[in-house]
């Protein structure tokens, strides 16, 4: 497994790029779980991966 997490590289990526190109899908976040999750509160209830989609525990 990779231990810096598959989808570092775009989560850099949306960090710069202006929003209309990562609505676009040029950085997107991945479909596959990134092997190392980044937790972000997303509404109170649940916590996802800021990396890929699969990424999703409830937030505590």
């Amino acid at each position: 497994m990779n231990r810096t997490g598959r989808y570092r590289l775009r989560t850099r990526l949306r960090a710069h790029l202006p929003w209309f190109l990562v609505d676009r899908g040029v950085a997107r976040k991945g479909r596959r779980d990134c092997g190392d999750h980044e937790w972000y509160n997303h509404d109170g209830l649940v916590a996802r991966c800021y990396h890929c989609e699969p990424g999703q525990r409830p937030w505590t």
